[in-house]
């Protein structure tokens, strides 16, 4: 691989080491990181590029960058495996306590890339209703065999036992984004940003503050936002909602939200992605130790979702949201 880095992009490698998790080597104040490739198009590793170039000319110091070959390509090739060559500043410690800060920075930097003509491969803007219906639609389908196999596995008990509830969580939710869409109007705010396809706190956690670009999409603020809290309402029980509201003040603080954010937001926590993912991960793979671990973490879900019911139904609530103020709807059902 030191030879194939030398080769391809005039980079020197002495050895190699753990980076953040990725085989990578450093020069001077300069670190690289070897990112396994075979998934990205490179039509997506363009524009992931061209978000680092972005963000990086906005000032931002942690963002990576993809660096193109010899050949004026960011997808190179070694021995049949695919990657791509990232570069950061060397890293240095954040505070975790300023995150909130941080991503707002983070995506006021990341606003006005494109100008809305452009067909962006890695931009989910305006489109989670459609991304939404078709997870359920396909898990629908996969439930109904279930159904029909009359099986004796566990975890397809488990599957056909909870789907038809999550179900109504996913079209709840997705009336309650076609609701939004029609009665509100989005603000300054509610422009396109770089996002994270999950943000979560591991992902800028003290002990690695640099912003890997495959992580990235293209999408509306509120993502990140909905995809944090979620996260830290299932890993922190008992401090949950003082770390939520610490979360968000301190993102507001920067950056306040309009009402059609705070919607798009609870829309989104309100679409149960949580119990899609570890569902389609248990019967996506073959490595029994993963199975072990979704079947866990979907056990903990079940058991758990009275909790995950009554926070939904209590959100504007917790933050101090007029929702009549701001003429912001509730689930009847979920808030009753």
């Amino acid at each position: 691989m030191q030879q194939a880095i030398y080769e391809m992009y005039g980079i020197q490698p002495t050895s190699f080491s753990d980076t953040f998790g990725y085989d990578g080597f450093s020069q001077g104040h300069l670190l690289y990181t070897i990112i396994p490739a075979s998934s990205f198009s490179e039509e997506e590793a363009r524009e992931l590029f061209e978000m680092g170039q972005h963000l990086i000319a906005k000032g931002d110091k942690e963002a990576g960058l993809f660096l193109q070959n010899k050949e004026g390509k960011l997808i190179s090739e070694w021995q049949d495996e695919k990657f791509m060559l990232c570069r950061h500043m060397a890293h240095s410690n954040k505070s975790f306590s300023t995150l909130g800060e941080e991503l707002a920075l983070f995506h006021e930097r990341g606003k006005m890339m494109y100008g809305g003509q452009e067909k962006i491969h890695r931009s989910r803007f305006g489109n989670w209703k459609e991304l939404w219906a078709t997870r359920h639609d396909q898990m629908e389908k996969f439930w109904i065999l279930k159904v029909r196999d009359h099986p004796n596995d566990e975890m397809d008990k488990r599957l056909i036992e909870s789907f038809p509830y999550y179900s109504g969580l996913t079209e709840n939710a997705i009336q309650y984004l076609v609701d939004t869409e029609i009665d509100d109007l989005p603000r300054a705010f509610d422009t396109a940003t770089v996002c994270h396809h999950r943000f979560t706190k591991e992902i800028w956690s003290a002990e690695r503050f640099v912003k890997f670009p495959m992580d990235w999409v293209y999408d509306h603020p509120s993502r990140d936002l909905s995809e944090y809290i979620r996260t830290i309402h299932f890993q922190e029980q008992e401090t949950f909602q003082a770390s939520m509201y610490a979360f968000l003040e301190k993102y507001e603080r920067k950056t306040p939200l309009s009402s059609f954010a705070w919607r798009l937001l609870y829309a989104r926590l309100l679409c149960p992605l949580h119990y899609f993912e570890v569902v389609e991960g248990f019967y996506s793979t073959n490595n029994e130790d993963l199975k072990e671990q979704y079947r866990k973490e979907l056990e903990d879900m079940l058991h758990t979702s009275g909790n995950y019911e009554s926070f939904l139904g209590e959100f504007y609530r917790l933050l101090g949201i007029s929702t009549k103020r701001y003429y912001i709807p509730e689930i009847p059902w979920l808030s009753s």
